[in-house]
């Protein structure tokens, strides 16, 4: 099953709800689970799924950030749903719920259907048409869905028509890049597993502590592919120290006049010349 496909699945389930946010809960009721909050988890753990009889239960983390506590439970549909192995047992810890490296395939595949399921891409793309690719749309949209930030932005590049890109990052080295159909469309490519760009934001957050930068860089800074020269980017990126993570939220702009314009200029100056009002040719 690769990423698509578990993208697919998730619009069909989802496709039909008529407003955000998502209820997370009648959710799970409707795929036969009855979801219980708990205070008597560890507190690294964020939730876990048992049978009783012939009841299932998803038990979540109390104390664990509200966001999080419906990220969990989608998590643990897409377990269901897509009848995908468990790498975490029965248990969740919060610490694997926010790392990306090192995580089995099977665990980013149920994350994806989560985040399409708490951020449905029909009621995102009116949102997106709207707003910038911003730190601060972000924050409206998180709001909103009831969703993190990390969330929102996988999801807004994925429903953006504009030239965006996210970038994440841990430990200055990025591990997950999310480009708009509209940049792959550009073949402008940003690689998994370089070191976050010396002249980005993401790396003056990861040199200073500071927890939200910006730069304006050109496109090669980025990107090494032969299109990257004719693009220049703005990026802001903000900073999870605890996890040592940056977000980066790219949009891409193109350099000077479009090629199309300067053929049109140079046909054009084959054409007549300007009238003046003097006859070109001498009296007789």
């Amino acid at each position: 099953m690769d990423e698509l496909s578990v993208i697919c699945r998730a619009r069909r389930l989802v496709g039909q709800l008529a407003s955000a946010p998502v209820d997370v809960v009648a959710l799970a009721c409707s795929q036969g689970f009855e979801v219980r909050e708990s205070d008597q988890l560890a507190c690294d753990e964020a939730g876990n799924t048992f049978s009783k009889g012939d009841k299932k239960y998803i038990v979540v983390n109390e104390n664990d950030d509200p966001y999080r506590r419906r990220f969990t439970v989608l998590h643990e549909i897409a377990h269901h749903y897509l009848e995908l192995p468990s790498n975490h047992g029965t248990k969740i810890s919060s610490n694997e719920l926010e790392r990306f490296s090192g995580r089995p395939i099977e665990e980013r595949l149920c994350d994806v259907f989560a985040a399409e399921c708490l951020v449905p891409s029909h009621l995102l793309r009116p949102l997106v048409s709207e707003a910038s690719f911003s730190v601060d749309s972000l924050h409206r949209l998180s709001d909103h869905f009831q969703a993190s930030r990390p969330c929102i932005a996988s999801s807004f590049v994925r429903a953006s028509t504009e030239l965006v890109a996210y970038v994440f990052a841990e430990g200055g080295q990025v591990q997950n890049v999310i480009t708009s159909s509209s940049l792959r469309d550009q073949r402008l490519f940003i690689q998994s597993g370089i070191a976050v760009p010396a002249t980005s934001a993401a790396a003056k957050c990861l040199g200073s502590g500071t927890t939200f930068e910006s730069s304006e860089l050109d496109a090669t800074d980025w990107s090494s592919n032969d299109v990257a020269d004719a693009f220049a980017c703005y990026e802001e990126a903000f900073h999870l120290r605890c996890w040592k993570q940056t977000l980066s939220l790219i949009t891409f702009e193109p350099m000077g006049r479009p090629e199309s314009v300067r053929h049109d200029a140079d046909e054009s100056e084959e054409l007549l010349s300007e009238l003046t009002g003097h006859l070109p040719w001498p009296k007789r």
